[in-house]
């Protein structure tokens, strides 16, 4: 088996939609909170659930289940957010059922994600896949 380099794995903080396994680069995160209560967008696409304020920041809050097909209801909102994007006037956020930790990846782990917008690639655990999703490739 190879040996891997630290400096060569890619750290991801790996969560739940359903029960399957998904993840994101933790660069791009901020942090993680409860979902609180959300104020509705009106004439919005169907996945994007509401705006949360963040202390005092708006935080767009994207329903990841329907924007990628995974079920219906949430079991424990859990709310990703991400950095904010330069010029952007909100910062986005994940809803989620539940963050599993953050994990560590060699490159050499992750199998090509194929044609899908979004998916970075998909990596193999015994007989479980977790997805690798790139918030930047997704079309939100």
């Amino acid at each position: 088996m190879e040996e891997t380099n630290e400096r060569d794995a890619v750290d991801v903080l790996e969560f739940e939609l359903d029960t399957d396994g998904f993840c994101v680069e933790i660069g791009y995160i901020a942090e993680i909170v409860n979902c609180g209560e959300l104020t509705n967008l009106p004439s919005t696409p169907a996945h994007i659930e509401g705006v949360l304020n963040l202390r005092e920041e708006a935080v767009k809050v994207i329903n990841l289940k329907r924007l990628l097909e995974v079920g219906e209801e949430y079991t424990d909102e859990k709310l990703i957010v991400f950095k904010r994007k330069d010029g952007a006037d909100s910062r986005l956020g994940w809803l989620v059922d539940g963050v599993r930790g953050v994990h560590s990846f060699p490159p050499s782990e992750v199998e090509a994600g194929g044609d899908e917008p979004g998916v970075e690639g998909v990596i193999r655990q015994g007989d479980d896949f977790v997805i690798w999703l790139d918030p930047a490739r997704m079309r939100i």
